[in-house]
């Protein structure tokens, strides 16, 4: 396969989303595809280390020990619940990652077979993604927490009738929401390369941390404008995409939720005089509406945005197949052929012939 350049990718990748997607005219393919797509991309934007903030006010009153450590267990407890809920969605999203990487790759769409190829990958691969976050906030630590103790002591400043450092204090803050954009910005582009460029190795040849990383440094470092204009390109067809689909749901939820809603205004009109009973069937008969229009968001949402995200895969393996000759062999190659499983034959009657005289 020839390399492609960024903008020449687009074509290809856009064809195979259809074909893969569209080309079989099959609804329940079509969102199964679509729903791995969409779960893989929002569970991985889903998961967070972060902490909830609190905010105390005192009102002049204290408050007792007890209810200081009832307090401090609810908070612990809720933050482990939150830590595990979020390691599983971390795994889910890393190993769908696979899954639809495996999918639009090799236009394969038996899922279960393909979840259970990548089981130990998904370890290695949310290993890296964990190691680049904390290089990420350990780059980042020796600016956030000086900027933290200064905020907090100009603050101080403040409260006491000191504005003799007014006009620092804003410059400084100015600084730091322009480096925390600036770092933020670089974060989702290296994101970007590790999810596009460094999945693809671990996922055909199982390569280690170290060689995963260097192979991403290479080919950044070979091609840094082809590379630049891929990750421009990808923000700006992501965003496209999300706009359209946006525009999309909402029409259909004006198309689907218009009936519903005269359906609900019938239920009210003739059953809202009607008697106690009768009250409890319209309140049921809208609950059952509403769950309809949600239920109709919901598949348009997992489609719209699932078809999305399936075409920026198909984008990434299109611009980096040139470049990553076992996945542009497999690329170009057709399917592997579905094995039927094996069903027990009849016997055929035994063929006899009388031997001659």
């Amino acid at each position: 396969m020839q390399p492609l350049s960024a903008t020449d990718a687009i074509s290809p990748a856009w064809q195979h989303t259809r074909r893969l997607l569209l080309g079989p005219r099959n609804p329940r393919l079509f969102f199964k595809v679509a729903a791995v797509a969409f779960f893989a991309e929002v569970l991985s934007s889903t998961f967070s280390f972060s902490p909830p903030l609190h905010n105390t006010t005192h009102s002049g009153g204290t408050v007792s020990p007890p209810m200081i450590a009832a307090i401090l267990a609810v908070v612990l407890v809720g933050a482990v619940v939150g830590l595990v809920i979020g390691l599983v969605l971390f795994y889910l999203s890393s190993r769908l990652q696979f899954t639809i990487f495996h999918v639009v790759l090799r236009s394969e769409t038996t899922v279960a077979p393909i979840w259970r190829r990548y089981g130990p990958a998904t370890w290695r691969w949310m290993g890296l993604k964990i190691l680049f976050f904390l290089c990420a906030f350990a780059c980042l630590a020796p600016i956030l927490i000086p900027g933290v103790f200064y905020f907090i002591h100009a603050m101080t400043l403040q409260s006491h009738g000191d504005n003799s450092h007014i006009v620092g204090f804003i410059f400084t803050i100015f600084c730091f929401v322009a480096i925390f954009v600036l770092f933020v910005l670089a974060l989702a582009i290296a994101t970007v390369l590790l999810r596009d460029f460094a999945l693809p190795s671990m996922a055909l040849e199982g390569t280690p941390l170290r060689e995963t990383v260097r192979r991403v440094i290479a080919l950044t470092r070979a091609e840094p404008g082809q590379v630049a204009l891929y990750v421009l390109l990808r923000f700006c067809l992501s965003m496209a995409g999300v706009l359209v689909s946006e525009f999309l749901v909402a029409a259909l939820a004006l198309i689907v939720g218009a009936p519903l809603a005269g359906l609900g205004f019938g239920l009210w009109a003739g059953l809202h005089t009607a008697g106690a009973a009768a009250r409890a069937g319209m309140i049921g008969g809208w609950v059952f509406l509403a769950l309809v229009l949600l239920a109709v968001i919901a598949i348009g949402v997992i489609s719209l945005f699932g078809y999305v995200f399936t075409f920026l895969q198909a984008y990434a393996i299109f611009f980096l197949g040139g470049r990553y000759p076992l996945m542009g062999q497999l690329l170009v190659e057709p399917p592997a052929p579905v094995i039927p499983a094996a069903r027990a034959q009849p016997w055929p009657l035994p063929y006899y012939t009388t031997p001659p005289a």
